[in-house]
């Protein structure tokens, strides 16, 4: 069997560059020559770490007596290392807690075809308090419609409607912002009174993709000191195109203090279900809790689930 060295040898090679990509991009800054492929990689660290234990067994198997299982095991301690890094980041969710808030965030796409009336008929049927798009032209046309639902929905006109916030009852503030010269508008903040008289301020957004060099870290930087200022209890949902665990969660957990959910809904690509990325989030902070986070809209034309989360407020 000449072949079994030669096929072990690729596997092990296969594992040894899956183990680096998956436990090591995460620690490559972003303005370095490596940076934007590292941030591809880091939100896809679980899946890449996964196939360096499956090829190492495999490596083990065809005759690699120590160097296979060495390697599984240095998979299995940075998939650990990774879990751990997850939990200190997130919050486990509160089924037993009654919501003061349920929010839905989608991300519409800029490119959807599905007539903007089907997705806010599709919304309104889900009867959240709050509704978030992101890349809020595609739903522009239905947003009249929205508006006999909501006695508030955000500005939106040709060329400036990103983020589009629609709330039962007039935030006591609402504003919006820019946080990269390109995109602008993908930011903004309200500050919601719920029925009960409980306050919290939220924020909803859509982040560049981390891997766009330059322009990705100074957007970053903008949006932690935005949310570092948000007044508690807070919570920001929105298109982040990173995973819970990438270097770009890492570094928004560590300024702010706010944590992603435990169980993250995989919500990118669409077609892949629950066995996407995670690159929409729920942050909470300052007391706030989720008590519920599941999927919206796989049938709705977007290239990305949204997100429906209740919330209890301290």
């Amino acid at each position: 069997m000449i072949w079994k060295p030669q096929a072990a040898g690729a596997l092990a090679m296969a594992a040894s560059l899956a183990l680096l990509a998956g436990a090591g991009a995460r620690f490559v800054p972003g303005g370095s020559a490596a940076g934007p492929l590292a941030r591809i990689l880091d939100s896809l660290a679980p899946w890449l770490l996964g196939g360096a234990l499956g090829l190492s067994l495999g490596a083990a198997a065809l005759g690699l007596r120590r160097l296979g299982p060495g390697l599984a095991l240095a998979a299995l301690a940075a998939l650990a290392g990774l879990g751990a890094l997850h939990l200190r980041q997130s919050l486990p969710a509160l089924p037993d807690r009654a919501p003061d808030l349920r929010i839905l965030f989608f991300n519409a796409y800029s490119g959807n075809r599905t007539p903007a009336e089907t997705i806010v008929r599709a919304v309104i049927d889900t009867n959240p308090d709050i509704v978030l798009f992101a890349e809020a032209e595609a739903v522009a046309a239905g947003l009249p419609l929205l508006q006999k639902h909501y006695g508030f929905v955000s500005p939106c006109s040709p060329g400036a409607c990103q983020i589009v916030l629609a709330a039962r009852t007039r935030p006591r503030r609402f504003w919006a912002m820019s946080l990269n010269p390109v995109w602008p508008g993908r930011y903004a903040v309200a500050e919601i009174e719920t029925a009960s008289g409980k306050r919290v301020f939220l924020a909803g957004l859509q982040l560049l993709k981390p891997w766009m060099s330059g322009l990705a870290e100074t957007e970053l930087g903008r949006l932690t000191a935005q949310l570092g200022w948000l007044p508690d209890p807070a919570v920001a949902i929105g298109d982040f195109n990173a995973a819970p665990w990438s270097r770009t969660l890492s570094q928004i957990s560590a300024e702010t203090g706010m944590a992603t959910a435990r169980l993250p809904v995989a919500t990118w690509p669409v077609g892949a279900g629950r066995f996407g990325v995670p690159v929409d989030q729920v942050l909470v902070g300052g007391g706030a809790r989720l008590v519920r986070l599941s999927p919206f809209g796989a049938d709705l034309g977007s290239n990305h689930r949204g997100l429906i989360a209740e919330i209890a407020l301290p």
